[in-house]
């Protein structure tokens, strides 16, 4: 939230704004932002379940059409944060719904049961700890535990981007900001200053401030903390009812499941 703050006051990005204190900082947002999302290989591992799914062998050049497909998507429209936005809006309202009605279409009682003992560390029962466990099973260590959990936590320098998201949006000093412009959509060359307008400390520039920040925290609570969170338990969940066959899950159950992935699977 503190990125936030900083472009609601400055009316620019923490990107530009970590720039122009430190020279090298450019590139190690394009380094490091490269490499985190590079390494899980998520692009491959999409075009992996597509070349699956529609009996495609070689999935590379699916691969390559998705990377194209995304460049030309961002560089089209009118605004690259007014594309973005439209697209994770549609993913959120489609998406969100899918899970939560495959979650329920799979689970019991007993599967809601165990994701609310998760939530709280409370494991279930395994072969090599049959009466359950807390926190970490048996034979995973801190570190290991502590490594996935820094990897897979806020999401990097994604999180730095909702300075952007604040710039583009207008909100604070940000609406005095230039917006970026799609690549193919600009009708002409024209110079951006990345640079914003940084607010005064009047009476009633502490006032807009104050109410752009409710606004923010509210967007923020919404969007990264309840849906986020609804999200993940449901994703959580449904993997824990495909995958998990050990430790008290009756073969009665298991066929249940299965016949009802099946049923999921036709009506798709």
């Amino acid at each position: 939230m503190e990125i936030a703050r900083y472009s609601l006051v400055k009316g620019e990005s923490v990107f530009v704004g970590l720039s122009s204190m430190f020279k090298w900082a450019p590139v190690w947002f394009i380094l490091s932002t490269f490499i985190a999302w590079a390494i899980p290989g998520i692009i491959v591992a999409s075009a992996k379940l597509t070349s699956h799914l529609v009996g495609i062998e070689e999935h590379r050049w699916i691969a390559t059409a998705f990377l194209i497909s995304i460049g030309m998507i961002l560089s089209l429209g009118k605004t690259v944060y007014a594309r973005m936005e439209s697209i994770t809006k549609t993913v959120i309202l489609i998406g969100t719904p899918f899970i939560f009605i495959i979650t329920v279409l799979l689970a019991d009682y007993a599967d809601w049961g165990a994701l609310g003992k998760g939530l709280f560390g409370i494991g279930e029962m395994i072969p090599t700890q049959p009466e359950g466990y807390f926190l970490l099973p048996l034979g995973i260590s801190l570190a290991v535990f502590l490594g996935a959990f820094a990897y897979a936590g806020a999401g990097g320098n994604l999180s730095l981007t909702q300075s952007i998201y604040v710039k583009e949006k207008g909100y604070g000093m940000g609406k005095y900001a230039q917006k970026m412009a799609g690549l193919f959509r600009s009708k002409k060359d024209e110079k951006i200053d990345l640079n914003g307008t940084e607010a005064d400390t009047s009476k009633n520039s502490v006032k807009n401030f104050k109410k752009w920040w409710k606004v923010v925290s509210l967007e923020h609570f919404i969007v990264f903390w309840l849906l986020g969170l609804l999200t993940m338990s449901f994703l959580m969940l449904r993997s824990y009812v495909t995958s998990f066959q050990n430790g008290g899950n009756s073969t009665r159950h298991r066929n249940s499941r299965q016949h009802k992935s099946r049923m999921i699977l036709e009506i798709l």
